[in-house]
This record gives structure tokens, sequence and C-alpha cells, in this order.
């Protein structure tokens, strides 16, 4: 696991764990980091969702900001992801990924025991996953959400050339892996997370058309659905006032049009895409426990 320069370490009662599952298809070993507080009983948990070319390890930094509230912490690899099999950048069908964080999500909640309540954290492409996978799965028991510049649509435009030939590939090749051009220093301000990135082998930069393709239909559908957040999740929604890869306004007119009585949103406007990987994170930590302990005392 790399850690940035700078970064906290693992809280010296936390150990660390690893665990490999089979997927639901049974195609892929789908990869699990397990933060534990040790000789304590869990209270509270909480699954973590990366993004797209990231991996569950790159948020061994939640148990030192979050210590006080979570004993239990899931950081899953999605498949094409980390440590988890699969093709890089590439799934064959989109909801494949959700059939891939319910299963970390099941675990999650064997793992805590019984009557424990379950909390789900989820940034760029996993709050993708997680609002498509909501809509497969209406009310899978999530306490709180905490949603981090979720994608619900792209800042820039893919041209429509590069559209049509994703579409012309997938039919032929859908497997083809294209480099996504991602800037990595359009992520963070910081530049020990920027030079992390570039140095972390379990990090990608990759996409297939067939990837593409489900990515972009979960978005529209998303942006073109009505959404419905089960009335007993409270939902937090923390945006990057200055996203260069999601569409913050997108994510904001979801949020407006959320017939939800339990949520919340906070703007950050000069960070940039990875809020909780960025100058100002402690910050961004603060609202996230606000958050959690207000729920408490309602």
């Amino acid at each position: 696991m790399r850690i940035p320069e700078g970064y906290p370490k693992l809280p010296s009662e936390f150990d660390y764990e690893t665990e490999v599952l089979t997927s639901a298809d049974g195609e892929h070993d789908i990869f699990l980091n397990v933060f534990r507080k040790r000789g304590v009983r869990v209270e509270r948990a909480l699954l973590v969702v990366h993004g797209q070319g990231e991996h569950g390890a790159r948020y061994q930094h939640f148990p030192h900001f979050l210590e006080g509230h979570y004993q239990l912490i899931v950081a899953l690899d999605l498949r094409g992801h980390g440590r988890s099999e699969g093709i890089r950048g590439h799934v064959e069908n989109f909801d494949e990924y959700c059939d891939d964080v319910l299963l970390a999500w099941d675990t999650l909640g064997k793992k805590a025991g019984a009557g424990v309540p379950l909390d789900w954290f989820a940034h760029s492409m996993g709050g993708t996953i997680t609002l498509r996978m909501l809509q497969l799965r209406p009310d899978p028991g999530i306490s709180n959400l905490i949603l981090s510049a979720p994608g619900i649509d792209l800042t820039v435009k893919v041209p429509w050339v590069k559209d049509v030939a994703a579409k012309l590939l997938a039919g032929v090749w859908g497997s083809l892996q294209m480099e996504t051009g991602l800037d990595p220093a359009e992520l963070s301000h910081e530049a020990a997370v920027v030079d992390a990135i570039k140095k972390d082998s379990l990090h990608h930069t990759k996409a297939t058309s067939k990837f593409y393709l489900g990515f972009m239909a979960a978005m529209r559908d998303l942006r073109e659905t009505d959404l419905r957040i089960p009335a007993s999740t409270r939902l937090l929604l923390q945006l990057a006032g200055d996203d260069r890869i999601v569409s913050t306004p997108a994510a904001e007119v979801l949020f407006d049009h959320l017939k939800h009585s339990r949520k919340e949103k906070i703007v950050y406007p000069s960070l940039f895409h990875e809020i909780y990987q960025e100058t100002g994170k402690e910050k961004v930590f603060a609202d996230m426990i606000s958050f959690l302990e207000r729920g408490r005392k309602s």
C-alpha cells in the first residue's frame, strides 16, 4: 500500500487484514481491504467504494480520521481494479459493479454482526455504482450514505467521434483497453497525492468501450430517472467546487430533485475532484463526522 508523504499512518489499535471473495458470477476474485479496531466490539461499520482507476487501499487514512466512529471499515477493489481480478478498466455490464459492492456490503454485515448500524461511503464512479445499486436493490439497509463527488455527468464532454468509435468497437472488441488521458494533477492540489498516484502500480488509466458505454448509460439513467433513497437512510452529498472530472452542477440538480427529507449537501469551492485526498481534507472529514453525530442525536 503506497501512502502519500505526510499522510497519517494506520492507528496502532487497528489491524489491517485482507480477504478475497468470489464474485457473484463466479468469474473474478474480489479483493477486500479490512481495517478492524483490535479488542473492541463493533458498534458501527463502514463500506468504502472507490472510483474509476483507483482502489480500496487508497483509503487507509480513513481509520485515522474516523477511528472514534467506526471499529470496522471495509474498502473493496472493484473488478478490474487494484488487486481484484479482471481486465483493467473493463466490465461487460456496468451492473456487475453493483454485484461487487453488494457482495462487499453483505460481507461487511456478517463481519460486523447482527444489529450493527452499517454506513456506506462512495467516491466518484463509486457514487454512480452506489446510486445505480439503489435502483436495483432499493433498501439494502444503509444508515448513513456519504457520496463524494459522485459521477452524474462528466465535466468535459466526450467528442462525438470517440463516442461513435466506442459504440462501433463495443460490438467487435469491447474489451480493448484505451487510455483515459486522466491527469493526476487535476485530482488533488496535494503534490504528495499526485506523486503517489503516479508511482502507484495498482492505479490505472485504462477504459474499454464496453465500460465507457455502460458508465455513460448509468449516469444518463440517473439524470433522467426519479431516484429514491430509502426513508431510513440519511444522505450527505459532498462536492468539489473545482471538479475537472465529473460535473458538480449535475450532482446538484440530482440532489435538488431528490424527494428525500434527510439529505444534506456541502460544496467545497476551491477543491479538486478527490476531496478526501485534498488540501483541506481535514475539513471534509470534520463535516462528515458532524453529519454522523447529528444523526445520532436525531
